[in-house]
């Protein structure tokens, strides 16, 4: 049965929203790619996994939504500051301090991926990229590649969009782009950019996790066994499949 749905409130601001018991304050940055997020030409959350995702979690919870659009830089300091409440598509392992967060179980898994043009030779380990230029994702974090980051042996060249990151690849301005498969799958049914292969990373896959505002534990208890049922429910599967490819005839 569908909870009660409390989403007349669906404020877009950066300033900070005061929390009250019945609020759920989410942070969606419009740094995540789509499916994740897909905003409309005024820059508003008109939809994506994340939008449904937290939809579905408020109505369950008898939640008003307010969406917060921040960077992806000041996320984990808005939740350990109580000015927000929840933001998805994170891991303990992306963040700076994942003990002082609440976390929520993992939803689902991604692949993280190399796209190079189709010409180049196959990505298959971090020794293939030394020296090269990578498009990366601004504000997000690459565990396996922070150290060669640094230390300048890899090029780490930021975007605001995997669309852009894809073009500057498309025209020879970097060597590699790293993204999720999701994303690129998704940005392939729509654009079909031409003359791309997406490697697979030799690490495992990731487990996805929504971080929780530690400051608020009646909350966090109550989103995380929400967030239980709606994985043991099939909810979010069914979420994910909306923005699957279909799978084309060749």
């Amino acid at each position: 049965m569908r909870g009660l749905l409390l989403i007349s409130s669906l404020i877009l601001t950066s300033a900070p929203v005061v929390a009250d018991t019945g609020s759920l304050r989410a942070i969606v940055s419009s740094s995540n790619a789509p499916p994740y997020a897909l905003f409309d030409e005024s820059g508003d959350l008109a939809g994506g996994i994340s939008k449904d995702i937290l939809e579905a979690l408020a109505s369950r919870s008898t939640l008003t939504l307010n969406f917060l659009p921040l960077p992806r830089g000041r996320v984990e300091q808005w939740l350990l500051r109580d000015e927000a409440d929840i933001a998805c598509f994170l891991s303990p392992a992306w963040v700076e301090q994942p003990e002082l967060l609440a976390w929520s179980p993992s939803l689902f898994t991604t692949r993280q991926v190399i796209v190079r043009r189709s010409h180049s030779p196959s990505i298959t380990q971090l020794t293939d990229l030394l020296g090269k230029r990578v498009g990366t994702d601004r504000g997000f974090s690459y565990p396996e590649f922070d150290a060669v980051f640094s230390q300048r042996l890899i090029i780490r060249d930021d975007a605001i969009s995997l669309q852009s990151n894809l073009m500057r690849l498309q025209k020879q301005r970097l060597d590699a782009v790293l993204t999720v498969d999701r994303a690129y799958e998704y940005h392939q049914q729509q654009f079909n950019s031409e003359g791309l292969h997406a490697d697979p990373l030799w690490t495992a896959p990731d487990n996805v996790y929504c971080a929780i505002n530690p400051n608020r534990p009646e909350l966090a208890s109550r989103v995380q066994q929400t967030l239980q049922l709606m994985i043991d429910d099939g909810t979010i599967q069914r979420i994910l499949l909306r923005y699957q490819p279909a799978v084309r005839n060749e």
